[in-house]
């Protein structure tokens, strides 16, 4: 079970990096091109294309000519035939821009086999959530109020785990771009405290989990566990049949994904498929980054 298309080739999803910054551009196949200037010249990046065929890297790369173009990144769908992108002379990039693997939870199943799915331990956390009365709150579209508080509390996540948060903008401009397809669910404890929160978006047949946290309180309880099956549910309600986790540990890029062993494991509890993209690729047109290519790495 894999998605029709993904997220990162929606529409709402180039109307999201348009908001903070980015060009788009849609080639004759329906392909996302996405494309930023900086002081050295322009950078391209194109996110899980269904497939890429070598017409469509031709039409890329003459959109990109006369502009000073420093490189094209391309992070390949599952079952992409990465021959067709080294004998255009890319090559396997070790830094990914989005995760290079993730879960995948099939939501056309049954709710007694999506609860058979999840494991021992899961299920208890899931179970001691309901005594402790986790109350949740769904929003569709939330309303922008709700965000400080969430942010709030994602940020503090992201502190606690090391990893790299954008601003709140970012979230705003997500909910902006994804409208009506962008749901907010807030976990709370019976005085009302919050304990986590996730925040989602969705596109065709799928759901992506994309910001998550949880608040000091919140990690003396199960909340998360309560937050992320009710989630399940309600998503399989709407008719979505898809749930990305967004991401899990990867050994082939344990520099990247070091920081992420304790979100991945919560994630394992919940069944679901393992999914691994194909290596990113990237083609240096600037000479001086062809140059260094040649002598080491580059963090790109």
């Amino acid at each position: 079970m894999i998605p029709e298309t993904d997220i990162r080739q929606s529409d709402k999803w180039g109307k999201y990096l348009e908001f903070i910054g980015w060009k788009t551009h849609r080639t004759s196949s329906g392909i996302h091109i996405y494309y930023n200037t900086t002081f050295l010249g322009m950078v391209v990046k194109i996110q899980k294309p269904l497939v890429i065929k070598d017409e469509d890297i031709s039409e890329i790369e003459d959109f990109c000519k006369g502009l000073k173009l420093l490189f094209i990144k391309i992070e390949p769908f599952i079952g992409q035939d990465t021959s067709v992108l080294e004998n255009r002379g890319y090559i396997k990039s070790s830094e990914p821009l989005t995760p290079p693997s993730t879960i995948y939870i099939d939501l056309t199943k049954s709710e007694e086999d999506l609860w058979k799915s999840i494991s021992h331990s899961g299920k208890y956390s899931i179970r001691r959530a309901q005594r402790e009365g986790t109350v949740l709150r769904f929003y569709q579209n939330p309303p922008k109020e709700k965000f400080p508080d969430y942010y709030d509390m994602t940020k503090r996540t992201a502190t606690r785990k090391r990893f790299y948060i954008r601003p709140i903008g970012d979230t705003e401009s997500k909910v902006k771009a994804f409208g009506k397809e962008c749901h907010l669910v807030l976990a709370y404890d019976t005085k009302g405290d919050l304990l986590s929160g996730k925040l989602y978006l969705c596109h065709n047949d799928m759901v992506l989990y994309s910001t998550g946290g949880t608040s000091d309180c919140g990690l003396k309880t199960k909340a998360g566990y309560e937050l992320l099956w009710k989630s399940m549910l309600y998503f399989k309600g709407l008719g979505y049949k898809v749930f990305d986790l967004e991401g899990r540990d990867d050994p082939r890029f344990s520099s990247v994904t070091k920081n992420w062993g304790g979100f991945s494991h919560f994630k394992e509890k919940f069944g679901g498929t393992d999914i691994e993209f194909p290596y990113p690729y990237i083609k240096y047109f600037s000479p001086f980054l062809k140059f260094l290519s040649l002598f080491s790495k580059l963090p790109l």
